[in-house]
């Protein structure tokens, strides 16, 4: 293949770096080398350019070889590089394989050079497989015509810019520089102004008529371009933005996660907890059942102990038993109801009266909830899945808003650019509406170089065009003023008749508008 750079330095600085690269694979011999007069390395594998001619020793300027060997002395045997790519030298000749040179030490030092990389003066001619043109800020048309016709299957141009749109103006700056021929339309005027020093000189006050259309024309496509142009990097910014909602995205799938998985941990803890209030309404009808059957039991023996032993005392023994019975029956239930007593005459006044259903209720309640968590042991971890569920779904939307909010705010200050529904399609057109303002522009300034060169204008005073200039340029700041002063009068409210204010630039379709710019 070939590279193909604007300069020597260039040329140099890359061929060092791609020798670098493959004394690193391995396929370039570094521990056996020589050091040429211009400093650079070479070994065993390496490409290399003959830049004399010499015919003692077989080689011509230009010609191109691989380095087979590299003698003790500092010399090398080398080998035609066409013979393993198919690659015409200079001289037009593909040598034969068997070919080798040996080159003495003094002409390696003095006229060899690395050829991974070429100018293009140096390519011409030549023809490869894949040729890589580097463009810089200095490459013209003939050189980029140069190093992308020199590939028969491939050729590339290679360009640093911040975005398509830079490296496209770059590619067509490129052909506009330093070119041989500049069409049709260049010649014409070059023509028309060789022709216009044997024409007939114009009056002074026509050829001046023509200068003043000519710079309102200028002042109508630097107008353009001041429009155009901060639409232009307005619209860039806008779809740097929109390209980079990744991170809008990935938030908006977390919180959709978050909020699926709140929503499944809350299922859970819920049916969890149905299952155990189920269980404790079966648990406290049961303890009401056992506490209603057993309750008359109860009352009798408080009876018993409420009336006592009687005077004589013959009572005594089922008093005492009476008693132990109520002790036992409110041991059994206390565990149930923490409200009943210990001292014997304070449970038989109980056990004789009514019962508080309600508080018996929210005794019992308590009870069987405590005791139906027991058989659900998993209900505490679930809860708190749930909530750690529920705080990061509060965490996941509070970030997305806060990602949309900023980037929304990045998008307010474009103003009306921002509800454009296809920013793209408008950049697009704006880069072709500065094209062509811009090509308008260079042929009225050049028409103005014209006209500024005629006899009529050159035979003036030297001040006479800034004397013609100034009035014209006062005249037309005074034409625009008066232009805005009345376009903002007649958006004025009126007191009998509304007058609408004037359309706007059109920017393209605008979708409905909603709460905020958003996209």
């Amino acid at each position: 293949m070939a590279v193909v750079v604007d300069t020597r330095e260039q040329a140099g600085y890359l061929n060092a770096a791609i020798r670098e690269r493959l004394v690193t694979d391995g396929r370039v011999d570094e521990n056996q080398a020589v050091t040429t007069l211009a400093g650079q390395r070479i070994g065993a594998g390496d490409r290399i350019a003959t830049r004399r001619n010499d015919r003692d020793l077989g080689v011509a300027n230009r010609d191109t070889w691989t380095v087979t060997a590299v003698g003790r002395s500092g010399g090398l045997v080398v080998a035609p590089a066409g013979a393993a790519g198919g690659d015409v030298t200079p001289t037009g000749v593909t040598p034969s394989p068997t070919e080798q040179r040996v080159l003495p030490a003094g002409y390696v030092t003095a006229h060899v050079e690395l050829a991974y990389v070429s100018t293009a003066h140096g390519v011409q001619g030549d023809t490869v497989s894949a040729a890589h043109v580097v463009i810089g800020e200095h490459t013209g048309a003939a050189s980029a015509y140069v190093g992308m016709t020199r590939g028969r299957s491939a050729n590339t141009a290679h360009l640093i810019a911040t975005d398509p749109a830079e490296a496209r103006e770059r590619w067509i700056a490129v052909f506009g520089r330093n070119r041989a021929d500049l069409g049709p339309a260049h010649a014409a005027e070059l023509a028309a102004r060789e022709a216009a020093r044997y024409a007939p000189a114009r009056p002074a006050e026509q050829a001046l008529a023509d200068l003043h259309r000519a710079w309102m024309a200028e002042q109508r496509c630097l107008d353009r371009l001041a429009f155009q142009e901060p639409q232009r990097d307005g619209l860039r910014q806008i779809v740097a933005l929109e390209a980079h909602t990744e991170e809008l995205d990935c938030l908006e799938a977390s919180h959709q996660r978050a909020v699926l998985n709140a929503e499944q941990a809350k299922e859970r803890a819920e049916a969890s907890g149905a299952a155990i209030a189920a269980r404790a309404d079966r648990i406290r009808e049961a303890l009401f059942r056992d506490w209603d059957g057993e309750r008359g039991t109860a009352h009798a023996a408080a009876k018993v102990v409420t009336h006592g032993p009687g005077p004589l005392g013959l009572r005594r023994s089922a008093v005492t038993g009476a008693g132990e019975q109520l002790a036992d029956w409110a041991d059994r239930w206390r565990p149930h109801v923490p409200s009943l007593p210990t001292d014997p005459g304070a449970i038989a006044r109980i056990a004789g009266w009514f019962d508080d259903r309600p508080a018996l209720w929210a005794a019992f309640d308590v009870s069987a909830r405590r005791t139906a968590e027991r058989g659900h042991p998993e209900q505490a971890a679930l809860r708190a899945a749930a909530d750690a569920a529920q705080r990061a779904q509060q965490h996941a939307r509070h970030t997305l808003a806060e990602v949309r909010r900023r980037h929304d705010d990045r998008l307010d200050h474009f103003g009306t650019l921002a509800w454009l529904s296809d920013p793209e399609v408008r950049l697009a057109d704006v880069e072709r509406d500065l094209t062509t303002t811009t090509q308008e522009l260079s042929a009225v300034q050049a028409r103005i170089t014209q006209l500024s060169a005629e006899p009529a204008i050159l035979a003036q005073p030297a001040d006479r065009l800034t004397q013609e200039r100034d009035p014209w340029r006062a005249l037309r700041d005074d034409e625009g003023s008066a232009r805005r002063a009345r376009a903002v009068q007649s958006t004025a409210p009126q007191p009998a008749i509304r007058v609408p204010p004037p359309p706007p630039v059109s920017l393209g379709p605008r979708p409905s508008a909603g709460p905020h710019i958003g996209r």
